[in-house]
């Protein structure tokens, strides 16, 4: 797979996920902060994003940014990653890209870091599997471990979601935000939205939200039914005019703040 062919199919998901999520462009463009014509160019492959606006567009869309840029392989290119996958060889025996942006001395200096990198991320996921995350680079799984480990929780087996239990089988929702990509935005919640889903948030326990900015936990603030009945009362209201689930209702962050504040990173 050529780079063109890479965009092509990157374009092709952001376009496909903003329609199942009935998002304009003109929301998404806002939600990212960029303007209308750019979403246009970017879901036509005709503009290449940076890193951060991959992550910016995840989190939009709410999913892994890992799943943006994963491609689907031509029966060569396949054989390749497999080949990589089962035994890592040196990177100068891997042919890069037409349009590469490093030398092959640079290559083999960062992959001989990113050898060194994974085993210490190996660790995390043993870790994390202790905890029921089995996957700490999908939804958000790193974040979500460290929530789990400050609170004394544990995922709750079987569930969808950031469920988390205690010790006494009690169920509480946890949820993260990059606040450097979105500070003006909300926490989002849950992308079909409907009147079940609505009556567990009523019925956990407690909503434990960590305010990052980019990997950085910053403050986690714990926010209970009552105090989030308002916002769970509109959104009964407008299921009730749609007849339809709710796409990823957000709870904005001033209302977050709201809440109990029962870690800051000042207080370290």
């Amino acid at each position: 797979m050529n780079y063109k062919e890479a965009r092509q199919q990157f374009a092709a998901k952001v376009s496909q996920l903003r329609r199942e999520k009935r998002m304009t462009q003109d929301e998404l463009a806002e939600l990212i902060d960029k303007t209308t014509d750019y979403i246009s160019l970017l879901e036509r492959g005709e503009r290449s994003p940076s890193f951060e606006l991959i992550f910016a567009l995840a989190e939009a869309l709410d999913v892994p940014a890992t799943y943006l840029i994963s491609f689907s392989q031509s029966g060569e290119n396949k054989a390749l990653v497999n080949t990589l996958i089962a035994e890592p060889v040196s990177p100068s025996v891997v042919e890069p890209v037409e349009e590469a942006v490093t030398t092959k001395e640079e290559r083999i200096s960062d992959a001989k870091r990113l050898e060194n990198a994974m085993k210490s991320i190996q660790e995390l996921q043993n870790l994390a599997n202790e905890y029921g995350i089995t996957d700490i680079f999908q939804d958000n799984g790193g974040k979500t471990l460290q929530l789990l480990i400050l609170l004394g929780l544990r995922i709750s087996p079987g569930r969808e979601g950031n469920d988390a239990i205690d010790s006494e089988g009690k169920e509480y929702e946890l949820k993260t935000i990059n606040i450097s990509l979105n500070r003006s935005g909300g926490v989002t919640t849950h992308h079909h939205l409907n009147q079940i889903i609505l009556e567990k948030y009523r019925k956990v326990g407690a909503w434990y939200i960590g305010l990052y900015e980019g990997i950085t936990l910053k403050q986690i603030y714990k926010l209970t039914p009552e105090l989030l009945e308002p916002k769970f009362k509109e959104w009964e209201e407008k299921l009730k005019v749609r007849n339809d689930a709710l796409n990823n209702p957000k709870i904005p962050l001033k209302l977050v703040r709201r809440g109990q504040l029962v870690y800051s990173d000042s207080q370290q």
